[in-house]
This record gives structure tokens, sequence and C-alpha cells, in this order.
């Protein structure tokens, strides 16, 4: 699972940005997993994510509610979160490992972090993907700070245009960079997008200091 490989949170110093994403295995035991889904999901949801949806509905964020995603969660579902600190992410592996329902789970965050994290449960990574950067005429890319929110959609449902416009109301004051983060996690089925770290950032980004 490598689309929050790119994500750029860590490399621009927010250290506390974690996502985690749970799943079957298509084609070996994705066949009834959908109840085992549901409860990971409720398991997670207990942790207190910054963000969680089943990425084949949307989240919290595009207007869902947890009992609705559930309802119509099957064996293909994603559960998706976005954690801000580790305390968190640690809770939420922890219910999963003592659940021990057979599903799939990826972490990604700073390095030490995550590790130190996984080695107070006792759990050992099966893989560990690491991103290369980026190649190719970078006089292309957007300025970091959009970057930084854009990757934290790994499917790219959170364009640098809409960054730019949510900033704009935020600098007007038409809103606060917290709900300019949630406006912007709108966009984002997976529910890896943490709407936290984006609304720090747009404080910055129109000029409102820490």
């Amino acid at each position: 699972m490598t689309h929050t490989l790119h994500r750029r949170t860590v490399e621009e110093g927010f250290k506390d940005d974690f996502t985690l994403l749970c799943m079957a295995a298509q084609g070996y035991n994705d066949r009834g997993a959908g109840e085992k889904l549901k409860e990971i999901y409720r398991l997670v949801a207990s942790s207190g994510p910054d963000n969680l949806a089943d990425d084949n509905q949307g989240g919290r964020h595009t207007g869902l509610t947890d009992e609705g995603i559930l309802r119509k969660m099957g064996d293909k579902a994603y559960v998706g979160a976005a954690f801000t600190g580790k305390n968190r992410l640690k809770e939420a592996l922890k219910k999963t490992r003592d659940a021990d329902l057979g599903m799939s789970v990826v972490v990604s965050g700073d390095y030490p972090s995550v590790f130190e994290v996984l080695r107070e449960l006792g759990l050992k990574p099966h893989t560990v993907n690491m991103s290369l950067g980026i190649f190719g005429n970078k006089g292309r890319l957007p300025q970091k700070d959009l970057l930084t929110i854009a990757t934290m959609c790994g499917h790219g449902m959170v364009p640098p245009k809409r960054i730019e416009a949510v900033r704009e109301d935020v600098k007007r004051g038409e809103c606060s960079a917290e709900e300019g983060g949630r406006r912007l996690a709108a966009t984002c089925t997976c529910g890896v997008f943490n709407p936290k770290v984006a609304g720090k950032i747009l404080q910055k980004l129109s000029g409102q200091g820490e």
C-alpha cells in the first residue's frame, strides 16, 4: 500500500502525523472479512483518530457517520485513519493487535516513532517501504506548504488550487484555519488526510502564525 508513502508532513516538521490502513488480503482472506473490518473500524474509532473512513464509501469528513459507514462495509472495505500523536496510534494498534482478527495493517509516519511504538507493543513489521523522493521537473511543483497538504491525500483528491482557495478563505476570515483543514478533508475519501495538521499549515500560509 503506497499511496501514503509520498506524504511530506514528516519532512516538513510535522512528526506527529501518522496514518493507519487496514484491509483483507484480496484473494486470500477477503471472503467473510466484512465483520472483522467493521470491528477494527470500531476499535480505531475508539482511539481518537482525526480522520476515519472506509475508502470505498468515504468518511467522517465527507459527510458520513460512523453508523452509516459501518452499515455498508463489506469484505473489500479499506479502513483508513489519520492520527495526530503517536499515543493515539499506539492505542489503535494495541486494540487491533489484541483483537487478532487476521487483517493486514499498514502504518505510515516518522520512522523512529513508528518503530518505537511497534517495539513497545511487541510487533515486528512484515515489510518496510520508503519513498525515493520526487524526480523530474520540480519547478512545476506547487510551493512546499501546498505540497505538504496535498500529499496527505495520496490519491490526489485535495489539489493545490483547492488548497489555495481555502487559504484565501482563511485569510479573509471567512473560516478559521481549523475549519479550513476540515473543508479540505471533505474531498479525501480514504480517511488518511489529517485535517488537524492541514489546519496548522493553513494557519502558517494565511499569515496567522502559530
